[in-house]
């Protein structure tokens, strides 16, 4: 873990982005200072016949100043984005894999695509809410003092208090409206994401119509809920508006019954007070913005807290220098105990056992996608837990049952096993692992689309691409995981065939004749 790596881990904030909101917060404060006094000017301004100099000079300052301040909000709120996002992906990147079930996967997604984004709006709009909106009025009322008097000023501040009590009510009937609007979302997005990766077997299963079907109650709860916030939202935004005359309706009234006769000078105060009263409204829809941050923020420290494999200390951190594999003792769960086997640099290993008996859990082991529960396993004569992950990947090519292809070319998805491949280097690959009546098919070879995660293409061309990819990365350790299930026996063969010239040590699980591979010995998990 780098230098880097741990002070990531360790802030959930750097400190750097909590002084710029720290920074942005204050200038609000100042901004709504300024206001206050602009407007306390222009109501001088009425009342004395002042020039329009004295309106138009702060009023340009304070019109200034904001634009600065929301810039450096919108700037402050793309870094925060930015940050959050670095340490999401550093906490997701060393997640234990069991960890990923349909639940945090939904919540994860949420996150990145609404809960992220709604932080960038922190510094320029919320911090604008929460510290403009309640601070103005208050700055407000001296300006009424320095304008009307003193006892105007007094009860101002009274009929704002009142005012921002009513409007506190009502933020809290919304905030309570909108307290389940998360939880539908999360359970929405999961049913969602479940009908898109399982959309084929539903509608040949089900047919169309009930494909949906397994899904429509998240939905309808989902619908419900917006309906009933909404409805809510209704309500509150005629009451607020009656709420907001409260101040306007009282100062109005007491200078009627008061006889204050000079029309410039009530002018100037209603010009004040109204400006003063404007801004409580925007506190009763932040209801639904805390809910949100607070939900987001919930999330977040939830999701950069997950259980994960840690990576050794720099100063215990070794490197292996052969490639030795050692199971000593291992056991995992109920799944398997106690397995054992010593596999020397290059040889070729084919794992056996019935179905449910934990092959691939471990290949999953040697991969390190999880510690053994009990035992350990060694590469060149280091336990696992003591290698970088970084260094680890290094030594490992894998071929999952189902292929991993990403949209994009054949090229673009051979080429993740070597970044820096030439076409030409990409294409020796792909023939290699009996691609080229693929590439023969298309005037565009390698550079072919493979359509929305390889479906364009068949099982076995899928197969084969991940195949090839892995080969190009030239590991020493090659993990093959019914990586030919799809393939006709004389490619399965032709594949097999290949893996003897390699230099790499090849662990293979297979369900067909193993005798193709021509191992150097079989380890059976049920033995």
């Amino acid at each position: 873990m780098t230098a880097q790596d741990s002070r990531l881990s360790e802030q959930k904030l750097p400190l750097a982005v909590k002084q710029r909101l720290l920074g942005i917060g204050c200038a609000w404060g100042v901004i709504a200072a300024l206001e206050a006094f602009s407007y306390t000017c222009l109501a001088m301004a009425i009342v004395q016949q002042l020039p329009p100099l004295y309106v138009v000079v702060p009023a340009f300052i304070t019109i200034l100043v904001t634009i600065v301040v929301t810039r450096s909000g919108f700037i402050a709120g793309a870094q925060l984005a930015g940050i959050l996002y670095q340490s999401l992906g550093y906490a997701l990147s060393r997640a234990k894999l069991a960890w990923f079930n349909d639940k945090n996967r939904a919540q994860t997604t949420q996150l990145a695509e609404q809960g992220i984004p709604d932080f960038m709006a922190i510094p320029a709009h919320q911090l604008q809410t929460f510290i403009y909106a309640p601070l103005l009025p208050l700055f407000i009322i001296f300006g009424i003092g320095f304008v009307g008097g003193f006892q105007i000023a007094m009860l101002s501040a009274a009929l704002l208090f009142m005012s921002l009590f009513f409007h506190h009510k009502l933020q809290t009937l919304l905030s309570k409206a909108d307290a389940s609007r998360h939880d539908s979302d999360t359970q929405a997005s999961q049913s969602t994401i479940e009908l898109l990766e399982h959309l084929d077997f539903l509608r040949s299963t089900v047919g169309p119509g009930r494909a949906v079907k397994r899904m429509e109650s998240s939905w309808v709860r989902q619908e419900k809920i917006y309906a009933h916030i909404n409805c809510t939202i209704a309500k509150v935004t005629f009451l607020s508006a009656l709420v907001n005359i409260i101040p306007i309706t009282g100062i109005a009234s007491y200078m009627v019954f008061n006889d204050i006769d000079q029309p410039v000078l009530i002018l100037a105060i209603l010009i004040l007070i109204t400006r003063a009263s404007a801004t409580l409204e925007k506190l009763v829809f932040t209801g639904m913005d805390v809910n949100t941050v607070k939900n987001s923020i919930s999330d977040y420290l939830y999701l950069t807290n997950v259980p994960c494999l840690p990576d050794p200390e720099k100063v215990s951190a070794q490197s292996p220098s052969h490639h030795h594999l050692q199971l000593s003792g291992i056991s995992y769960g109920d799944i398997f105990s106690h397995i054992a086997a010593d596999i020397p640099q290059g040889s070729n290993v084919v794992i056996t056992g019935p179905s449910g008996c934990g092959k691939s859990t471990l290949l999953g082991l040697l991969l390190r996608f999880d510690d053994p529960t009990c035992g350990h396993i060694s590469l060149g004569g280091i336990d696992l837990t003591r290698i970088p992950y970084n260094t680890l990947t290094k030594q490992l090519s894998y071929v999952a049952q189902d292929p991993i292809i990403f949209t994009g070319t054949i090229a673009e998805n051979i080429r993740l096993g070597k970044p820096d491949a030439s076409d030409e280097e990409v294409e020796e690959y792909a023939r290699l692992a009996q691609l080229s009546q693929v590439l023969e098919r298309s005037a565009l070879g390698i550079h072919q689309h493979v359509g929305l995660k390889g479906r364009s293409l068949s099982g076995g061309e899928n197969q084969r691409i991940a195949i090839a990819r892995a080969l190009i990365k030239q590991a020493p350790i090659l993990i093959l995981d019914e990586a030919t299930s799809a393939l006709d026996e004389m490619t399965e063969r032709s594949i097999a065939e290949l893996t003897h010239s390699l230099a790499s040590t090849v662990l293979v699980v297979t369900h067909r004749d193993s005798s193709i591979w021509q191992p150097t010995f079989e380890l059976n998990m049920e033995s």
